[in-house]
């Protein structure tokens, strides 16, 4: 059966290349197989494998057409299609991810500065400036289905991410051996601080891998040169590995704005999390049953990402440092990454600049996963 990116065969047969990275992709393993037929029941018994970021706005950028894997544009997110309708929903779901190599697009960004964002209730800590919410789920699903496990997966109930000695490397003039100096010191603090937190929940995995490019890349999830549409980075279910584009950061920030890198990464990483903890597959067989949320549920699925950034964030902020330069992270968090209020809104798969800043501070002051429960979030703050 071949995948709509010219792969055919299982996952772990299909052509991987050699692209210039960081560190190389990781040898080709089973593609982890999703939750079988009823095992949906059950809640905990959920686990699931291996996972994804939006449109860049800067520059006279066109939109991608369907059948492009970037972005599936109008009605197909990021080439996440869920199957049609045809009974035994979570069968089909978990065949159709199986066969497909699902890719995740790139970070949001745009160039417009948004002012203002949300206020939300919840009691800040004592010197928090900013959101400080857990959002509590108001709805009873039916338990072990796949909208309880949106709204009550482990992963929220693991804390803080241990504390971080990660200072920052020096991105210099941007260039690609610079980035990758930068890059793979992030990455490894990255793997650090989420290893225990998988291992709590029972999911005890390998690394992903990262690649940081200037030249065409060759991945399991299609190919793909430098300055592709609006990619800043993305992350490929197909063999695990994060992808970023030198050339399209510096194009969006430039070396000076390591804060937009750091955000950027580590909300790849998010995606990562997701894949690990299972939130991915029960997303996916939640649009099975609901397609008319696709859209909904993508953004909150890219917020959630980037609020496992803020939390991720928060354990890097001593040594990095963050904690003086708190009015610019949380400047360049509202106003980098995500849509504008004139995007239209069957294209919002991300969520509004003001709702990424607030999820990505919200992670950052909360500095426990519990922040990132998004699927239990209020509509205001999904848009």
């Amino acid at each position: 059966m071949s995948s709509p990116y010219g792969y055919g065969g299982r996952p772990q047969d299909r052509p991987v290349g050699a692209p210039p990275g960081v560190l190389p992709p990781p040898q080709a393993a089973p593609w982890q197989q999703g939750p079988g037929p009823g095992q949906f029941q059950g809640g905990p018994q959920f686990h699931g494998a291996p996972y994804q970021v939006g449109p860049y706005q800067q520059g006279p950028y066109q939109q991608r057409q369907w059948n492009q894997p970037y972005y599936g544009g109008h009605g197909q997110f990021n080439g996440f299609q869920p199957p049609k309708r045809r009974g035994g929903a979570a069968r089909l779901v978990l065949f159709g991810f199986a066969m497909l190599v699902i890719l995740g697009g790139a970070l949001a960004a745009i160039s417009v500065i948004l002012t203002g964002g949300h206020t939300a209730d919840g009691t800040a800590q004592p010197g928090v400036t900013g959101p400080s919410v857990v959002p509590t789920a108001t709805t009873n699903p039916q338990q072990g289905s796949a909208e309880d496990y949106l709204l009550n997966a482990h992963i929220y109930r693991t804390g803080a991410l241990p504390e971080q000695n990660c200072k920052a490397a020096s991105l210099g003039t941007g260039s690609l051996a610079a980035q990758k100096v930068y890059y793979e010191k992030l990455f490894t603090c990255l793997n650090d601080a989420w290893r225990p937190i998988f291992k709590e929940i029972g999911q005890d995995r390998r690394d992903p891998g990262l690649v940081v490019f200037d030249k065409p890349v060759v991945t399991p999830c299609g190919n793909f040169a430098p300055l592709s549409g609006r990619v800043l980075a993305f992350y490929c279910y197909g063999n695990q590995v994060m992808y970023t584009d030198v050339q399209q950061m510096n194009k969006a920030f430039g070396p000076q704005q390591d804060l937009a890198y750091l955000m950027t990464i580590a909300h790849e990483y998010g995606h990562h999390v997701q894949g690990v903890t299972g939130l991915f597959y029960a997303r996916a067989a939640y649009l099975q049953e609901h397609p008319d949320k696709k859209l909904e549920y993508s953004r909150r699925n890219e917020l959630q990402a980037s609020c496992f950034a803020g939390v991720f964030s928060r354990a890097v902020a001593e040594s990095y440092p963050l904690t003086d330069r708190m009015d610019e992270f949380r400047e360049q968090s509202s106003n980098s990454f995500g849509e504008s209020p004139s995007t239209p809104e069957d294209e919002r798969t991300h969520g509004l600049a003001t709702n990424q800043g607030f999820w990505i501070q919200n992670g950052y002051n909360i500095s426990e996963n519990k922040a990132c429960n998004t699927y239990a979030a209020p509509a205001d703050l999904v848009q």
